[in-house]
């Protein structure tokens, strides 16, 4: 079986799309793993969304929280989540859902039940950002799973996959691996194929 990986979506959905063409997605021998931050600065986050919705109820997907999914998430009920989310790139999300408010709801709420803070398997542990070193999985805190930045290594006995850091490329450094290729900012969306090392990009 593969893992497919991709990362800091942010609206791009063409990307998306020509990625998982390029690879050759097949959901029944593929197990594709997404990493967060579907949304925000992008033109089409609500298109974005609703294709990891797709991905994850009909080819089983596995759909990682990011930062930027956090804030839009915490942004129904939380003033402190809304004021940091206008500060990061809500105006394209919320332009992407123009006349649609009830859907926006809806999307909040699906990502809200559905969006996981770490996937592990027996070789590696996907995240959004990455972990702290030396600090057991169950003992990591969410903020650190969405936020932190750092090249150091990890030491928890697997590689750490992980995005939300734009490089210009995929980036190794001893037990973690930064796929985030800035695909937002005029870079390109990058996926990571394991075990093979193989990458496809759009």
């Amino acid at each position: 079986m593969r893992y497919l990986v991709v990362s800091d979506i942010h609206g791009e959905i063409e990307k998306l799309e020509k990625v998982l063409k390029e690879a050759s997605y097949c959901p029944d021998e593929d197990q594709l793993v997404l990493l967060g931050d579907y949304v925000d600065r992008g033109a089409r986050s609500r298109e974005v969304v609703e294709k990891v919705k797709e991905l994850v109820e009909e080819n089983g997907a596995i759909a990682i929280k990011g930062n930027h999914d956090d804030l839009f998430i915490r942004s129904k009920y939380e003033e402190e989540a809304l004021n940091l989310w206008r500060m990061n790139g809500a105006a394209s999300t919320v332009k992407s859902y123009e006349g649609l408010s009830e859907e926006m709801k809806e999307h909040q709420d699906w990502m809200e039940d559905h969006l996981r803070l770490y996937y592990e398997t027996e070789e590696y542990i996907f995240v959004h950002a990455g972990l702290l070193p030396d600090v057991p999985l169950e003992d990591q805190e969410e903020e650190t799973m969405l936020w932190t930045r750092h090249t150091s290594q990890i030491g928890l006995g697997k590689t750490v996959i992980h995005g939300h850091t734009p490089v210009r490329d995929i980036s190794y450094y001893k037990d973690q691996i930064d796929i985030d290729t800035g695909a937002v900012f005029g870079g390109k969306l990058t996926l990571l194929e394991l075990p093979t090392h193989e990458v496809y990009t759009a």
